[in-house]
């Protein structure tokens, strides 16, 4: 068989061939080819052509490159796609959104048989060209006023005509922030965002910054934003669109105001640029339900430096009674559960299982609070607490009060009222008083010209002297004789005449002026050295006494 031959015999579609040679080829070229197939299936992967894109990129067929026109939609850059797309999610103006150079708008005029729809870009000058229409400004107009411009104008042309205009690119420009925020630097922002919007971008305000002051310069002209007011109650006002030139500066803020209690929110805040209370409350919400407005407290701090608790009435406060604030100053108002007058008790008091547990030089004492009915006074501030302590000094008992007014210090007695029936001691008790039992003090103070002054245990069956002997007894230069005892009372007494000691008396041995030999012999050597010294210089000066007296 010729190759001509063979090559002919290859021809397996022509069925009309009645060779049995050919048949039997055909059937082995056919197996063969399947074998082929089924052991080498890679060999029928078509390999890809010179200079053609890897599998997976799908090709677009080129574009022809057509000239531009004032107007037409400019094609995004390639690679910022993704970055489009994102940026259109995140912004979409609304009607108030202002228009300007840079914008890409969709217009779309719908006829009665026509729909025409383009997108164009807003020119340099803040004008778009709409053929048949022609040059429309809208720089500085915002979406809603100028789809009424372009309504208007395509109606004075077609006689229906229906507008609709959509920002499908909003333009970008650049701002700089500075001041209290996490990373101040200038930013590429989209006309779309708000203040508030570029502000995070920077990673927000700091804890240091003013979020009720912040100034927004433009053309020369600053503007000061309350973020917080937008924030609390969504004036929008108060977030403004962002504009190209614009400098954002977040200033430090100052002392806040703080409101605690029943109140919606409480924390601490800056004062706005009303600085009042009214507006502090209606900001935040005012008092809640279970807030008993009508005995508010209002903390200051004084000139002195002293704080100054002043009572409100905040059913009162409105515009004509207003109350101003100062940084620094606290508003507190107290729930409705809690107006109940109280009373607190410190120290010497036997106390109940629901006090507080202290202790005063080694002895137990208590710190407790009691609710205090109307005409309650110090007898019954006793019995509360469970009576006085058996190592209560009954004396010193005293009242803190600063409730109302400058604070004070009462001494009460309560020996006098307990023991003796004094009721002039029952004083009446107000509200936030603060009765305080000091610990007896069960030590003799011995000082002066003793061996070892100081402070020596009370024991009832000990005199004066005694005492004196158990602090070494007196020193050399001591004078016995004129020691005194100064009981806490303030009276004082001769040590031999003084009656028995109570604990906190004070003993004091004086020191004597002359003592018998000692003190004469020192007064003797310093009177021989100045008749030492006179002679000597005598003698300097008019030579020996003997040439003198010749």
């Amino acid at each position: 068989m010729t190759p001509v031959e063979r090559k002919r015999e290859n021809v397996v579609l022509d069925a009309n061939c009645p060779s049995e040679s050919v048949k039997r080829l055909s059937r082995k070229s056919i197996s063969l080819a399947l074998v082929v197939c089924l052991l080498a299936p890679t060999l029928a992967v078509a390999q890809p052509a010179p200079g053609a894109p890897p599998p997976g990129v799908p090709q677009t067929p080129p574009t022809p490159q057509t000239p531009r026109t004032p107007g037409a939609f400019a094609p995004l850059a390639p690679g910022r796609g993704d970055l489009y797309l994102g940026q259109q999610a995140r912004s979409i103006a609304g009607p108030d959104y202002r228009l300007g150079p840079g914008d890409v708008l969709d217009v779309q005029i719908v006829g009665r048989l026509d729909v025409t729809r383009v997108q164009i870009v807003v020119d340099p000058e803040g004008a778009i060209a709409l053929p048949p229409l022609g040059t429309i400004r809208v720089a500085r107009l915002t979406l809603l006023e100028a789809n009424r411009t372009i309504t208007a104008r395509a109606r004075a042309i077609f006689r229906y005509a229906d507008v609709s205009i959509a920002v499908i690119s909003p333009r970008s420009f650049e701002v700089v922030v500075s001041g209290e925020v996490e990373r101040p630097g200038t930013l590429q922002v989209l006309a779309t965002q708000r203040l508030h919007e570029v502000i995070l971008t920077t990673g927000g305000i700091t804890p240091r910054g003013s979020a009720r002051h912040v100034l927004v310069a433009r053309d020369g002209r600053s503007t000061e934003i309350d973020l917080l007011l937008f924030e609390l109650k969504g004036d929008i006002t108060q977030n403004p669109f962002v504009q190209e030139g614009m400098r954002i500066n977040v200033p430090p803020r100052v002392a806040p105001v703080t409101l605690t209690g029943a109140v919606r929110r409480p924390g601490e805040y800056e004062l706005g640029p009303g600085g009042s209370l009214r507006e502090l409350l209606e900001l935040t919400g005012g008092v809640t339900v279970a807030g008993a407005g009508s005995d508010a407290r209002l903390t200051r701090v004084g000139a002195d430096g002293r704080k100054e608790t002043t009572s409100l009435d905040l059913r009162t406060v409105s515009a004509a009674a207003d109350v101003p604030l100062r940084a620094g100053d606290t508003l507190y108002v107290p729930p409705l559960t809690s107006i109940q007058d109280v009373v607190e008790v410190r120290g010497a008091f036997n106390g109940s299982v629901e006090s507080g547990k202290t202790q005063t030089q080694g002895k137990p004492t208590i710190v407790q609070r009691f609710e205090l009915a109307r005409g309650e006074r110090v007898r019954d501030v006793v019995v509360k607490a469970g009576g006085v302590a058996a190592f209560a000094d009954l004396r010193l008992a005293f009242v803190d009060r600063s409730d109302a007014g400058p604070a004070q210090r009462i001494p009460v007695d309560l020996h006098r009222l307990l023991v003796e029936k004094d009721e002039t001691q029952n004083i009446p008790i107000q509200n936030g008083d603060v009765v305080v039992l000091p610990v007896f003090e069960d030590k003799v103070y011995v000082v002066g010209e003793v061996k070892t002054p100081g402070a020596q245990d009370f024991r009832p069956d000990l005199t004066p002297r005694e005492y004196l002997a158990a602090a070494g007894g007196p020193s050399a230069r001591a004078k016995v004789k004129a020691a005194t005892v100064t009981f806490r009372n303030g009276r004082t007494y001769a040590m031999a005449e003084a009656p028995p000691l109570e604990p906190g008396a004070v003993m004091t041995v004086p020191e004597v002026a002359v003592k018998w030999w000692q003190d004469y012999v020192t007064i003797a050597t310093l009177v021989a050295s100045l008749v030492t010294a006179y002679t000597g210089i005598f003698v300097l000066f008019n030579g020996p006494l003997t040439n003198g007296n010749k």
